[in-house]
């Protein structure tokens, strides 16, 4: 029988996810067959991963050595489960309690229940914000965490 310590472990994936260390962009390359080109921008370090098809992934680590950022452009959404890794629990929180707190003011103000919007979403908590915007074939947006942002990093930096 495996321990709940290792069975946790198990659960951790091999790329980099938001909160995870800067050796962890390594591992993103090689999953993705991408490109990676770094720049030290003193406060903060900024890999970013070019794969094939052209798509981006830009990956911003703290002096601390912590993902503290994450940003994308490409032709489809990227896996979020992979990039947010453990904040991807809490993304999918967040997005539920918006469309019940939207569906609840519609039924309040007796209006019909909208058909669902595709579009923006953008969704800020206190550990967690995510913002992605785009169509079919060309979408892009940022997550990061609050609290991992160094000092002198603002968060339009995360682009």
């Amino acid at each position: 029988m495996l321990s709940p310590a290792l069975l946790i472990l198990l659960a951790i994936p091999l790329w980099a996810s938001l909160g995870d260390t800067s050796a962890s962009v390594l591992k993103d390359q090689a999953q993705w067959k991408g490109t990676l080109s770094s720049v030290d921008n003193q406060t903060y370090v900024l890999h970013e991963i070019t794969m094939a098809s052209g798509a981006k992934v830009r990956e911003y680590v703290s002096p601390g050595g912590a993902v503290f950022g994450i940003a994308w452009d490409g032709q489809f959404p990227p896996n979020f489960e992979q990039l947010l890794g453990p904040y991807y629990q809490q993304l999918q929180q967040a997005i539920a309690e918006q469309k019940a707190a939207q569906q609840a003011s519609e039924l309040q103000a007796g209006t019909p229940a909208t058909r669902r919007r595709r579009g923006s979403v953008t969704i800020e908590t206190p550990g967690l914000v995510f913002s992605q915007s785009g169509h079919v074939r060309s979408f892009h947006g940022v997550a990061y965490i609050p609290q991992l942002v160094p000092q002198g990093v603002q968060a339009s930096d995360i682009r």
